[in-house]
């Protein structure tokens, strides 16, 4: 970022782009504030290229949202807390994603199927990774960022598995449980039943209820905190990836997340999900 000055733009509030130009203004005065880390309306307005008054406006709305706080003390602006956040969301989902390309691919390699890293994200879940197995003519495929339902997928049952169960209440409150397949959960009860069941074993399957005749598991993967932050899954066609195989995939999921959950911080998963395989005589869907 630089302190050039931009031209003057119109305040024109006819303009058929009015809502573009909104968001643009916007991160301008954000983006110049993170240059100067403190600054006046006289000088956002010179360096954005905006009128007092309409930075001014903007600073109000910032100001309410938590991402400006105004010294009180010299009457300058700077960044707020809320800005903090969304940094630090942003740098969370880049670190995970980075730490688990090399882990994604031993997955892969290990497993013949295709891997992927999963984050929830409001009332879906979204891809950050994927290792897909190129031996394989029949095999799973995701675009990266692309959204998927939470209730139909393992690694989205695993995300609502380990939410606070206010969070998990408040989320189900305005959530369409939609039916993609013959077997997708449609009642609540049902899911709230198959929650529990994920806790209690470790990982969560979906035969099928995403999509037709396309098998996956997952497992979730947590932060130096012990709070789950994503969730690592194995896909494939169900012809694959029956329930049978899946007693024999659980192991090596849960050693990488545990991988992963080490390299984020996490002291106890490594040990835990071994305890937890033994205790349960190997797994089983």
């Amino acid at each position: 970022m630089t302190n050039t000055s931009r031209s003057k733009i119109s305040d024109d509030a006819t303009s058929t782009k009015t809502t573009v130009q909104s968001v643009e203004r916007t991160l301008d005065i954000l983006e110049a504030l993170a240059d100067r880390g403190e600054a006046g309306i006289a000088q956002l307005s010179v360096q954005v290229g905006l009128h007092a008054s309409t930075v001014h406006r903007l600073l109000s709305t910032l100001i309410a949202r938590g991402y400006v706080r105004q010294n009180q003390e010299t009457g300058r602006y700077l960044l707020g807390l809320k800005a903090l956040d969304v940094a630090r969301a942003v740098k969370d989902h880049l670190d995970v994603r980075m730490e688990a390309q090399p882990i994604l691919r031993d997955l892969m390699q290990k497993s013949g199927e295709t891997s992927n890293l999963a984050v929830l994200d409001g009332q879906h879940l979204v891809y950050l990774e994927q290792a897909s197995c190129p031996e394989w003519m029949l095999r799973m495929f995701v675009q990266v960022g692309a959204q998927a339902p939470l209730h139909s997928t393992a690694s989205g049952k695993v995300l609502l598995a380990h939410l606070p169960d206010k969070d998990l209440q408040a989320l189900l409150l305005s959530y369409q449980l939609t039916p993609f397949a013959s077997r997708t959960i449609v009642d609540k009860q049902l899911l709230l039943a198959e929650l529990e069941e994920v806790r209690r074993r470790g990982y969560a399957t979906d035969y099928g209820e995403q999509e037709e005749g396309v098998s996956c598991v997952a497992a979730p993967v947590r932060d130096s905190t012990d709070r789950v932050v994503a969730a690592i899954s194995i896909s494939g066609p169900w012809i694959r990836i029956t329930r049978e195989r899946v007693d024999l995939l659980i192991p090596l999921l849960w050693e990488a997340c545990a991988r992963l959950s080490a390299a984020l911080g996490c002291r106890m998963q490594h040990s835990f999900l071994i305890n937890h395989h033994s205790k349960l005589g190997g797994g089983g869907a």
